[in-house]
């Protein structure tokens, strides 16, 4: 091509526009369009997430949008904005939660933890109701529901789920719920399963009589705050040990006891995890 026909094709407004059609302007439109499909799409697919719309989905939806909506349910109720404080949800809940008991159990278990969530004391004796199921796990859903709403009533039979033969799953979901609860009738129960073979039933245990304002099982607790107690563990991982000992300086934080004193010092000095570290040198301040 010479000089003059590459001067002829710059000059030539057809062959111009057909370039910026080609490499600009139809794929600017194809992003637009497409764009716009996607908003659209969205805003038809979108589904609102307020508690009223999925108790509904759980009435009337399909077997995965049913659990599905459990499942949110249950974790929309953490905020507590957004629980609704009138009568008929909660007459809704209780009805789901009834209806359910023939359906995925999924369902079921996630709107025992919904209730419990909500903190409303109302839910507890559908919830007590719960502890007879079939399912492990809509059990240990039940009991800790039980626990985050304190029903009281409750008490005397996570009292007897602690000392009975059922999974040790189900046991320290009770003793933690007792714990919660803290109803003294369960001081006994607490102390026996301090003797317990299984390390989490105990470790637990003395938890729950500390929020009981028991010292008896201080003695465990003063061990879960060194860290080389948990080389007898191997299963236990870092995170959790973090965890633990955080938990139990919460615990004792407003409880100043010597039996502590050594292992907080040492934490506040040696403890590399910064949030431990910090922790136990404000108890420290505060208390000894």
């Amino acid at each position: 091509m010479n000089s003059n026909q590459k001067l002829s094709d710059t000059n030539n407004p057809s062959k111009v526009y057909a370039l910026f059609y080609s490499f600009f302007l139809i794929p600017l439109m194809i992003a637009i369009f497409g764009s716009l499909f996607f908003f659209l799409f969205k805003m038809l697919t979108y589904e609102k997430e307020d508690p009223y719309h999925l108790l509904n989905n759980i009435k009337s939806g399909s077997l995965t949008k049913r659990w599905q909506s459990a499942y949110e349910l249950s974790n929309l109720m953490r905020d507590t904005e957004k629980i609704p404080d009138d009568q008929l949800f909660t007459n809704q809940m209780i009805t789901m939660y009834k209806k359910s008991i023939h359906d995925d159990p999924r369902i079921r278990t996630y709107l025992a933890l919904a209730m419990g969530q909500t903190g409303n004391i109302l839910f507890g004796d559908v919830l007590l109701e719960g502890l007879k199921d079939q399912s492990l796990e809509n059990r240990i859903a039940a009991i800790k529901s039980l626990g985050s709403i304190k029903y009281d009533f409750s008490a005397s039979i996570l009292n007897q789920i602690v000392n009975s033969n059922v999974d040790n799953q189900e046991r320290l979901a009770a003793i933690i719920a007792l714990g919660e609860i803290k109803n003294p009738n369960s001081l006994d129960v607490l102390v026996n399963a301090l003797d317990d073979e299984e390390a989490n039933i105990r470790w637990d245990a003395a938890m729950s009589l500390t929020k009981l304002n028991s010292n008896r099982g201080f003695y465990i607790l003063e061990k879960l705050l060194r860290r080389e107690y948990y080389l007898n563990y191997p299963n236990v991982d870092s995170i959790e040990i973090n965890n633990t000992i955080l938990t139990i300086l919460a615990l004792i934080s407003d409880k100043p006891n010597n039996i502590f004193k050594d292992e907080i010092l040492i934490l506040s000095e040696k403890e590399k995890n910064i949030k431990i570290r910090e922790f136990s040198m404000q108890i420290l301040s505060e208390h000894y």
